[in-house]
């Protein structure tokens, strides 16, 4: 969508949702302690949100709460691609309701609902943002929240920097456990005799934010020096949205025969499998709210090399990834995604002398993805997020 006619679909859901929900936010709504929870989100879509809406549903069920998933993919026109079981519209009665979208997003259901769901009822935002300033015109979502939820402190930064008197922000970070999956090199067509190095982004997050580029330059410097044989392998999804951005990095990679693009929705079993595949994760990103993939990638054992930078450094420190120096510089963002803001420029050698080291020494991976694992197991755990869950559920209750 063109950005004018975005910004135009923005305000008007931005008004309708005024004009069903009323201009002032009922501010305090309350439930009781053992209320039953609606998480709203992309639970049906191939998103990072729908997995982090999974994600959060999964943990309320483990810690004892009563969960119903409200798939909301359809009604904001994402495809419904999964079989998440979700009604796609919320049930009625006393209940805590977790929006897990974005603001923006979040406006437009107020507006498509009319705002019923989200009458007299607790309602929590849970939003991602991957700058240090949130865009204005996520502001107005505050009205239809009582408090908001982040995945990082980086994040939370960012939110509380524009929220109202009062609102109350928290960090919730993303569920990570130990993938089960066994690798299997041959489902994706990977040689056996290669140390593969994965480097996963959706084209729809901004191929500029991901910087698959930077990784394409760092891995080529660490491939020329290293002895053993290598694969980088581009796992991505969204290429149809993009294809002028895919096409320039198809153009970039030319006919190199250990650089390769896997464009293809995976199931989460799919997924995992192809983490346990690979032997290095590279994410030289300019900027992330969390960093979902680096995480699952620790949880696994793997080694990471990341931009040192942004809400990943809540679970990565000098001991358990290679954290590469950054510089901020002013976005710059063809697709339009990001704007007005600041983000990192890695420094792509020294991400390609750590990322040869760990090509030519298995050693040095095993130790450095066991420190990884150990890490993200006290940080991100079931036990660990569903303690944090239940006292922000349980601190308001009436």
């Amino acid at each position: 969508m063109p950005k004018t006619t975005h910004a135009a679909a923005v305000r008007l859901a931005t008004l309708r949702a005024y004009i069903y929900y009323g201009w002032n936010r009922r501010r305090g709504a309350r439930a009781s302690a053992d209320a039953p929870i609606i998480v709203a989100g992309f639970h049906g879509a191939v998103l990072g949100l729908g997995e982090g809406a999974r994600g959060l549903a999964g943990i309320l069920r483990l810690a004892g709460r009563k969960v119903t998933d409200w798939d909301i993919s359809e009604r904001l026109g994402h495809l419904r691609t999964l079989d998440s079981g979700s009604p796609d519209t919320p049930p009625d009665g006393e209940a805590i309701l977790v929006v897990h979208l974005n603001p923006i997003e979040l406006v437009h259901l107020v507006a498509k609902t009319r705002g019923e769901p989200f009458r007299c009822r607790r309602t929590i935002g849970y939003w991602a943002w991957e700058l240090p300033r949130i865009p204005r015109n996520w502001r107005p979502a505050f009205r239809y929240v009582d408090e908001v939820w982040t995945p990082s402190e980086f994040t939370a930064a960012a939110v509380r920097a524009a929220a109202p008197d009062g609102m109350i922000v928290r960090v919730v970070p993303h569920v990570v456990a130990p993938t089960k999956v066994a690798p299997d090199r041959a489902r994706f067509d990977l040689p056996d005799d290669a140390i593969v190095v994965l480097c996963a982004f959706d084209f729809r997050s901004s191929i500029a934010r991901k910087n698959p580029f930077g990784a394409l330059a760092a891995y080529r410097m660490a491939a020329d020096r290293s002895t053993a044989r290598s694969l980088l392998l581009f796992k991505t999804v969204g290429a149809a949205s993009a294809p002028a951005a895919a096409a320039a990095l198809q153009a970039a990679i030319g006919a190199a025969d250990d650089v390769r693009i896997l464009d293809e929705s995976l199931s989460g079993e799919d997924r995992d499998r192809l983490l346990a595949s690979c032997d290095i994760l590279l994410s030289l990103h300019r900027a992330e709210g969390f960093g979902l993939l680096p995480a699952e990638a620790m949880a696994a054992g793997k080694p990471v090399v990341a931009s040192g930078w942004s809400g990943n450094l809540d679970f990565m420190d000098e001991t358990s990834a290679v954290l590469t120096p950054v510089k901020l510089i002013p976005v710059t963002d063809a697709q339009g995604v990001y704007t007005g803001n600041v983000w990192a420029n890695p420094d792509l050698q020294f991400a390609a002398d750590a990322l040869a080291g760990l090509i030519d020494d298995p050693a040095a991976r095993a130790a450095l993805g066991a420190r990884a694992q150990a890490k993200v197991n006290d940080k991100l755990s079931p036990s660990a997020v569903s303690a944090m869950v239940e006292a922000a559920l349980t601190e308001h209750a009436r």
